[in-house]
C-alpha cells in the first residue's frame, strides 16, 4: 500500500506452515471415536450430489451410517448405480480425510440395532423402523491431512517455530490405508 509520502509500506508475512508427507494410516486410527459428520458424495449418472450424514461407527477400513432406504441416493447405492466418496473433518483433532471406496446398503435388524444411537431418533421411529438401513462404506484408498490439535496445539507449534527460527509444524499428509492397500 502507498502512504501520502509515497513510501512503500509492507507487512511481514507469517512463516508458512510446513506439511510433512507422512506414513499411510488406517482410517480407524485417523477417525477415533464415533459420530463424525461426513459428507457422502454420490455420482449417479452424470449428477454429483453431497449430503451430511452422521457416521455412527468406524471399524478397520469401514465407516457405517444409518440411512433412510427410501431416499433416491440410498436406493441408487443399493442398486449399485452410484459411485460414492466420503469426506470427514474432525475439527477437534484437526484431522481431515478424503476417501474412495465401495458402499453397500444393508437392511438387517441386528446390524441396525448395533449401530443405533440416540441421535437416530431424530430420523427414525426406532431401530425397528422399516425405513432404517445401514450404509457401509469400505475404504479402498484415500488421503488425510492433520495438524496440531486445538488452539493450544497450534499456539505451541507457532511458538516453537518462532523460538527455533524454523517453519511452523503444519502437520502431516499421507495416504489412508484401505482394502486396496491391506495385505
Amino acid at each position: 500500500m502507498h502512504t501520502d509520502d509515497d513510501t512503500l509500506t509492507t507487512s511481514h508475512p507469517q512463516p508458512a506452515a510446513s506439511i510433512e508427507s507422512s506414513a499411510a494410516r488406517p482410517v480407524d486410527d485417523l477417525l477415533q471415536g464415533d459420530h463424525h459428520i461426513a459428507m457422502v458424495m454420490t455420482m449417479i449418472g452424470d449428477t454429483h450430489s453431497s449430503r451430511p450424514v452422521t457416521c455412527v461407527a468406524v471399524y478397520d477400513h469401514r465407516l457405517s451410517f444409518l440411512v433412510n432406504r427410501s431416499v433416491d441416493w440410498v436406493q441408487a447405492i443399493a442398486e449399485n448405480r452410484a459411485v460414492v466418496h466420503v469426506t470427514v473433518a474432525d475439527v477437534a483433532r484437526n484431522v481431515y480425510v478424503s476417501l474412495s471406496g465401495t458402499a453397500i446398503v444393508v437392511h438387517d435388524e441386528a446390524e441396525i440395532a448395533r449401530l443405533w444411537c440416540p441421535a437416530a431418533r431424530d430420523f427414525f421411529d426406532g431401530p425397528d423402523d422399516p425405513q432404517a438401513a445401514a450404509l457401509h462404506f469400505d475404504v479402498t484408498a484415500g488421503e488425510y491431512w492433520e495438524g496440531p490439535s486445538g488452539r493450544l496445539g497450534r499456539a505451541v507449534a507457532l511458538l516453537r517455530a518462532a523460538m527455533s527460527g524454523d517453519e511452523p509444524d503444519g502437520g502431516g499428509q499421507g495416504a489412508v490405508l484401505g482394502t486396496d492397500t491391506i495385505d
